[in-house]
C-alpha cells in the first residue's frame, strides 16, 4: 500500500493517512510513501502530492476510482470505481509501483 505522507500539504493541517484507512487494512498491509524530499517542486516550492486512487492484486486485478481509499470512502461515501481484471494493465501498474519502490522513489513506512 502507498499512502501519502501525514505533512504533505505545508500549512495545513496533518492527515494520519494509515489511520483513515482503519485497523484491518494497516494491519494487514505492507506500507509505503513518497518522501517530500523525492517529489518535484513547481518554481513557488510547491511539492507534488501522491493522489493514486487505485488498487492492484496480483498482476490481475486493477481497481481505479475516484475514492480516497479511507474507512469513510468503503463505508459512508458515495463513489465510482472499476475492477479491470485480465489483460496488461494490471500487470503493468503493480510493475510501476514495483520500480518505485525498488529504485527508492517509494519508502518503507
Amino acid at each position: 500500500m502507498i499512502i501519502e505522507t501525514p505533512d504533505r500539504l505545508e500549512g495545513q493541517n496533518t492527515y494520519d493517512t494509515l489511520k483513515a484507512l482503519g485497523p484491518a487494512v494497516a494491519a494487514r498491509s505492507n506500507v509505503y510513501l513518497w518522501p517530500l524530499h523525492k517529489r518535484n517542486k513547481d518554481d513557488s516550492g510547491k511539492h507534488g502530492i501522491l493522489h493514486v486512487e487505485c488498487a492492484v492484486a496480483d498482476g490481475r486485478w486493477l481497481f481505479l476510482s475516484s475514492a480516497n481509499l479511507t474507512e469513510y470512502a468503503f463505508t459512508l461515501n458515495m463513489e465510482l470505481g472499476t475492477l479491470i481484471t485480465g489483460g496488461y494493465l494490471s500487470r503493468q501498474a503493480e510493475d510501476h509501483f514495483d520500480r518505485l519502490i525498488q529504485t527508492g522513489v517509494l519508502a518503507s513506512l
